[in-house]
């Protein structure tokens, strides 16, 4: 089987006061291949390049110039790859979630769009560098969640996204998927741009 990767970022922020955005989003991308992992990846530098960009200037949808981000998602149309996302609406949980011991919403919502692709020993990056005891829950919990559901083997790493540039990708999906939930927004273009490679968005209550 070729190799498969997943390439993770979020939108929002999984916090439930009232200071907390109204949407939590994780996206993920998903390649099979090293070869359209690699051109992926080469197309995504070439535009960068192309931009002027030095190579730690970073692509993120809520403050990249939405005519760049535009730019992008027409780019990425011809490459070999399908996106998914799992959503969580704060307006629709009317109690304290039912989260197992020790579990947090961020790592929940991780391992149910996981566990919704069909995943066979992956390659899993996700963005963030800075927490080592977060990284390594978080890793830990990942592994068991994906072991007790049939998938033996996976690599999980934590990435720093102004060094990668799949990363910055995955955080322009959760913003258009994001932003596709924003009633205040009636721009539906970014959203119509990045439909040709969505295979799924799940919505859920926690």
């Amino acid at each position: 089987m070729s190799k498969q990767f997943v390439i993770l970022d979020d939108s929002g922020d999984p916090g439930l006061v009232k200071s907390s955005t109204s949407h939590f989003i994780v996206a993920a991308v998903l390649i099979v291949s090293s070869d359209n992992y690699d051109k992926l990846v080469a197309a995504i530098n070439g535009f960068r390049a192309a931009l002027g960009w030095n190579e730690l200037d970073e692509i993120k949808f809520n403050k990249t110039r939405k005519i760049v981000i535009k730019r992008l998602l027409k780019l990425i149309q011809q490459f070999e790859f399908k996106t998914y996302a799992m959503v969580v609406d704060k307006a629709k949980i009317t109690k304290e979630p039912q989260l197992a011991s020790g579990e947090t919403l961020y790592n929940h919502v991780i391992k149910e769009l996981l566990l919704k692709i069909n995943l066979s020993d992956p390659i899993i990056f996700i963005d963030g560098v800075t927490d080592k005891m977060h990284i390594q829950k978080t890793r830990t919990y990942l592994r068991q969640a994906l072991r007790q559901s049939g998938i033996e083997k996976s690599k999980i790493r934590f990435v720093d996204s102004r060094k990668d540039v799949l990363i910055q990708l995955a955080d322009v999906v959760a913003g258009v998927i994001a932003r596709s939930y924003n009633k205040r927004n009636n721009d539906d273009e970014f959203i119509r741009l990045l439909k040709p490679k969505i295979e799924s968005i799940y919505e859920i209550i926690p």
